[in-house]
């Protein structure tokens, strides 16, 4: 059994309602406003059995002028349309404007149903049919026929014309996400929330998680997007419930968790959890109207829509009918890259109505600035459906950042895995850059933060003569900060690299420091060098006796944050000692550790008593300097504290 999506569309009072209800057996009317009125207002549904092998969803839209934007949100997931011309009256403008959008929406078959053959007679009819080809032609594949949904004549024709543009259609896609517009929504007891729309890709299977995406809360005066977390308690397809749906389909979904009042129509249910609310779209767009630079217009993407504002970003291609623009939306909507979308205006009456065109989403999250030359290579990259050249662009037009392969996923019109594919291939032949398992970014701006990176490393030099170099944390925050977080460790590796793309030397990588080479680093001159000076007198004069650190302070006559970094300075290149709170001249302790040794291999045993009279040292330099020696393994101390030596 195969399941197919057919929508009706046309001309308000042409009797779309009526031939749906011969055809079916269903009034898709249900509202008491429309039994009163006698014409359809909201969407109705019904299920078709054309025969043992198909089983068709059937959408009734209203045809009021006043109601296009709910035609528009039925005509999602319609795979063809059943165009209903009325024979006294033929094409009328809701019937042109009804074709615009369908399609603008993709659908690219349609049944033309000439009604009220009974009222015209025959060759009115034909006129009528003629008429409706004509709008048709170059636009959809259509077959015309005539028909009276009173008396009957024409249904089995109009039954037979369905079968065949049905039979005619290839079979949808295997393995797309799940995705379902919301139509309607409501509450059943004992359920909780339901919500009806049209599985136009994917499958749905009973307690699957699902995410309901689309605008939440009111924060001020601004409406943010949400998404809810879920599952498929239950589904149905036309009031029968069922453990698996797959697309396409009319489909009834209740949802595990979710309050009422946080689904409304325009929402979407699916599977991916990369999909999300989006303010901002990039399109390819062909116009049926003149447009212009922030010209305001109503946007329609599923079942949703937005007021937007339109920006101008050029041609799709050189000659090309189809522009690429940027739609700024006033409210938050659920999309995914390669939706269709149709665009309204409320000051329009061009021959397609209030349509001012439409096209398809490039890229549903697009940066929210970036330089105009880049983002339009990215869109005609994606327009053209040139993969190497869009994951090119897309890197390109991040840098310094790299581009995040999470960012991939259901943003645009071409599928992320390919996008993936051909960055790799990029990767491999030298022009892209792996960064680990995130993303990637371009090797021009790899190797201009490697030399960004080296000349941070010299000017710490240049800015603390003293230290030791700049700690590599504080290197990776830098560097973050330029390119993120992610790259800052290939920037660092290239930096420390010998390569020669990166100018300047290589800096050198010890424990926790970056550091230059030698010849790189800044000389101490000035005062710090003068203060240098001191602090190696001071320490050479005093010996073995040791300074504290204030009294190198008291020597130098400099800041307590310059005396650690000197005293850090001498111990680093050999010249002092630090053991406790003394520092102690290296010269002279190397002379008191040889005497330490000779007394060991003469004696075996040495005491603290011992130890002060082999250096003269009292109790405040013998024991921090005991300990050092019990750290360097000269020495072993033993339970009465005497020392015997080390191994």
């Amino acid at each position: 059994m195969r399941r197919f999506v057919l929508g009706t569309a046309g001309h308000v009072d042409h009797g779309k309602t009526t031939l749906v209800r011969a055809l079916t057996g269903i009034d898709t009317d249900r509202l008491p406003e429309e039994k009163r009125r006698g014409i359809t207002i909201e969407l109705g549904f019904a299920p078709w059995k054309l025969d043992e092998n198909m089983e068709v969803s059937v959408i009734d839209v209203p045809g009021h002028r006043r109601l296009v934007h709910t035609m528009i949100a039925g005509a999602i997931g319609m795979e063809v349309v059943l165009l209903v011309v009325a024979a006294d009256e033929g094409v009328m403008p809701q019937t042109r404007e009804h074709v615009a959008a369908c399609e603008l929406l993709g659908i690219r078959r349609a049944v033309v149903a000439v009604t009220k053959l009974d009222r015209a007679g025959e060759d009115i009819a034909k006129l009528a049919g003629e008429e409706a080809l004509e709008l048709l032609a170059g636009r959809m594949e259509a077959e015309v026929v005539l028909c009276s949904a009173r008396t009957g004549e024409g249904l089995d024709a109009v039954r037979d014309a369905v079968r065949r543009a049905l039979q005619s259609l290839a079979p949808p896609p295997a393995g797309a996400r799940a995705r379902i517009g919301v139509d309607r929504v409501f509450s059943v007891r004992g359920a909780g929330t339901v919500v009806t729309g049209t599985l136009v890709e994917g499958r749905i299977q009973v307690g699957a998680p699902l995410f309901v995406v689309g605008g939440g809360r009111v924060e001020g005066r601004v409406e943010t997007g949400e998404v809810h977390k879920t599952a498929a308690r239950g589904l149905h397809v036309h009031d029968r419930a069922v453990e698996v749906a797959e697309a396409p389909t009319r489909l009834a979904l209740n949802l595990a968790g979710v309050p009422l009042e946080a689904v409304h129509r325009g929402d979407l249910v699916t599977d991916d959890p990369s999909v999300v609310p989006t303010r901002r779209i990039d399109v390819s767009l062909r116009t049926l109207a003149p447009v212009r630079r922030g010209m305001g217009v109503s946007v329609y993407v599923g079942t949703a829509r937005s007021q937007g504002r339109l920006e101008l970003l050029g041609e799709a291609a050189e000659g090309s009918e189809r522009i690429l623009g940027r739609l700024r939306l006033s409210a938050p909507i659920a999309a995914v890259g390669g939706d269709k979308l149709v665009l309204r205006g409320s000051d329009v009456d061009g021959p397609a109505g209030a349509v001012l065109g439409g096209g398809v989403i490039l890229d549903a999250r697009p940066p929210r600035r970036r330089a105009r030359a880049a983002r339009r290579a990215v869109l005609a990259a994606i327009e053209a459906r040139d993969v190497p050249a869009a994951a090119r662009a897309l890197v390109e037009e991040t840098s310094p950042r790299p581009l995040p392969r999470e960012a991939l996923p259901s943003r645009l019109a071409l599928p992320a895995a390919e996008i993936e594919r051909a960055a790799d291939k990029l990767a491999d032949r030298g022009e892209l850059v792996r960064v680990k398992r995130f993303g990637w970014m371009t090797r021009a701006a790899l190797v201009e933060l490697a030399v960004k990176a080296r000349g941070l490393v010299v000017e710490h030099h240049r800015k603390a003569p003293l230290d030791r170099g700049l700690v590599l944390e504080t290197l990776r925050s830098q560097l973050g900060e330029l390119a993120g977080p992610e790259a800052a460790e290939e920037i660092i590796k290239l930096a420390a690299s010998k390569s020669g793309s990166v100018g300047g030397e290589p800096i050198v990588i010890e424990g926790d420091v970056a550091r230059a080479p030698d010849a790189a680093a800044a000389k101490v001159t000035g005062a710090v060098a003068g203060a240098l000076g001191a602090a190696t007198s001071a320490l050479e004069k005093a010996g073995l006796k040791g300074l504290t650190e204030f009294g190198v302070k008291e020597a130098t006559g400099a800041q307590p944050r310059e005396v650690k970094a000197i005293l850090a300075k001498l111990v680093r290149e050999g010249q002092a000692l630090h053991a406790g709170e003394l520092w102690f001249w290296r010269a002279d302790y190397e002379r008191l550790r040889a005497q330490v040794v000779g007394h060991l291999d003469k004696h075996g045993r040495m005491t603290i008593g011992d130890f002060k009279d082999l250096s003269g040292l009292g109790r405040r330099q013998a024991i921090p300097l005991l300990e050092q020696l019990d750290r360097e393994g000269v020495t072993r101390r033993e339970g009465d504290d005497s020392r015997v030596k080390g191994k």
